[in-house]
């Protein structure tokens, strides 16, 4: 993480411990703050909390006014998301142990994806069946970007269009590209610079759309490409991964 979002994180996560108290299980990040990419007055904070009961009126209410408060206190993020849940949902929800383990880092707590990831609630590991059970919400997701729609799977778009298209670079190219590799056994990491590592060795023909990416990704407004520009200049590897998977 960033030394800049230090201060936020550790002010959330000390609110978060002290309202829940001993019902507090654990907190896991994710998103670009998780991976130390995070843009300043751009980016999200995704947090995922874990407590040992269900959420009543109050906690909901509590949760609300405190993304609220840190908001305004650090402006330097763009949206603030303490999505709390029951231990009871986490043992009935294998895709969320799945991503919990393998697309977030946990921050503080007890690691509750060890706990529960046994055969009696359900595993699921980063094969092609991993890969194939997400194959349609995909597809719907990449047809919404392309039809100028809100996809279901980013979350609040900027309003910049550069950093549209790295969001777009992010939750389609690595993110898609990670289930492809898992359908191919050559997943490692969700990682962006494992990703395409492993995306350049493992898929050829698609150098340029690869080199794009890691452009847009590393600075989306010097790469200088529109966000429905980039849909268009991925659409190929898109279709490409999406078949494959499909044909698995």
């Amino acid at each position: 993480m960033q030394k800049e979002f230090q201060p936020l994180v550790d002010n959330a996560m000390a609110c978060v411990k002290e309202y829940f108290s001993k019902r507090f299980l654990a907190a896991y990040l994710h998103g670009s703050l998780n991976y130390g990419d995070a843009i300043p007055n751009i980016s999200d904070m995704d947090c995922y909390i874990v407590i040992k009961d269900d959420l009543n009126d109050d906690d909901k209410a509590w949760i609300s006014d405190t993304e609220n408060s840190l908001q305004n206190k650090y402006p330097i993020i763009n949206g603030i998301h303490l999505s709390t849940h029951s231990a009871e949902e986490v043992k009935k929800d294998a895709y969320t142990r799945f991503m919990l383990k393998y697309n977030s880092s946990l921050y503080n707590g007890v690691d509750v994806v060890e706990l529960f990831n046994t055969e009696e609630f359900g595993v699921i590991n980063p094969d092609k069946l991993a890969a194939k059970s997400r194959l349609k919400f995909a597809k719907q997701c990449f047809s919404d970007a392309l039809d100028g729609k809100q996809p279901a799977c980013t979350g609040e778009l900027p309003k910049n269009t550069y950093y549209t298209a790295r969001k777009f670079a992010r939750y389609f190219v690595i993110i898609e590209g990670a289930y492809w590799l898992m359908s191919i056994n050559k997943f490692n990491s969700f990682k962006k610079e494992q990703v395409l590592m492993d995306l350049r060795e493992n898929c050829s023909g698609f150098n340029d759309v690869l080199n794009l990416v890691e452009k847009v990704l590393l600075n989306p407004v010097e790469a200088g490409i529109s966000h429905e520009e980039f849909l268009v200049k991925i659409s190929p590897f898109m279709l490409m991964i999406f078949e494959s998977i499909s044909n698995i």
